[in-house]
């Protein structure tokens, strides 16, 4: 499932915090009595995780942390139910770059993880939860969530990364001539290319941005379809366009990037929904530190 994606994790923000675990063990693990802290449907949550917990998200509070550990672990358990896991292999990878990211090898890491009262396994515990409830269901919603092409523009003119081109084939009559005009229209129609012949004119291929022509022509030209001819006039001059094509030009993110960004942005939606009717139909106790169990929504 996520088994292809280390280089995910070594490029973003979780290898990153994986990185300095091993530099502020010793500070953090010192003395350590494993103990359940909280059951998440049967499933304990130890002590153990709670520590590494709270280095990897910042030394939050304790009750926070043992909150958005439960959320993590009644994530985790719902991928298992879709038959999403971590691989074995994908948290031995894991490891071996937070080894390497330290300068220790892999027997290195293990000694300190003993020293400190921890084993491989605590520390593969807590990944394995992190990983499936950001890769792994990240991964699973990829299968679900659905960008269109329509999202992605709509999300690039709304952030102002589109701007519009029309090339028009363009005649300038002078207004003296507008009988002309009108019988050169009458025997051939709205083909340009004949009425600047009849008129002996130039017939002119531009490419305008909205607001670059005068007044009464520019508001014709973005009134028209691409395909159809528009008809202004000022006090000078008669304006023959045909708008031919429309071109887009695209500034700032990528398709890729911004196709990603709303993913994101759908996929939390869908935890967040998720996460809620999880916690109503699960079964949570969370151990205070007199030993008392209660029961208690996250």
């Amino acid at each position: 499932m996520v088994q292809g994606d280390t280089e995910k994790v070594q490029g973003g923000g979780l290898y990153g915090k994986l990185a300095v675990i091993l530099v502020l063990v010793s500070l953090a693990f010192g003395d350590l009595i494993d103990r359940v802290v909280a059951n998440v449907n049967g499933e304990p949550i130890l002590e153990s995780e709670l520590k590494v917990a709270s280095i990897f998200y910042g030394n939050k509070d304790r009750e926070d942390l043992i909150k958005d550990l439960i959320d993590r672990h009644l994530l985790a358990q719902f991928l298992r139910t879709q038959g999403i896991n971590i691989p074995e292999g994908y948290l031995n990878a894991v490891l071996h770059d937070i080894a390497k990211s330290n300068g220790k090898s892999l027997e290195q890491l293990y000694r300190d993880l003993y020293q400190e009262g921890l084993t491989p396994e605590d520390l593969k515990n807590f990944l394995s939860v992190e990983i499936a409830y950001s890769l792994g269901f990240m991964e699973y919603m990829r299968r679900k969530v659905k960008v269109s092409d329509l999202e992605i523009e709509l999300e690039r003119l709304k952030s102002g990364e589109v701007e519009y081109l029309r090339e028009i084939d363009l005649l300038v009559i002078s207004k003296g001539r507008k009988e002309d005009v009108l019988r050169s229209v009458s025997e051939a129609g709205l083909d340009l290319r004949k009425i600047a012949g009849k008129l002996g004119v130039g017939l002119e291929r531009l490419k305008v941005r909205k607001g670059e022509l005068v007044k009464p022509l520019d508001e014709e030209v973005w009134r028209v379809k691409v395909g159809q001819v528009a008809i202004a006039e000022d006090e000078e001059n008669i304006y023959i366009a045909k708008v031919i094509r429309e071109h887009r030009l695209y500034s700032g993110r990528s398709e890729e990037q911004i196709r990603e960004e709303i993913l994101k942005r759908k996929v939390e939606l869908e935890r967040k929904k998720i996460l809620e009717k999880l916690r109503r139909e699960s079964l949570v106790e969370i151990l205070h530190s007199q030993g008392l169990a209660v029961s208690s929504p996250p």
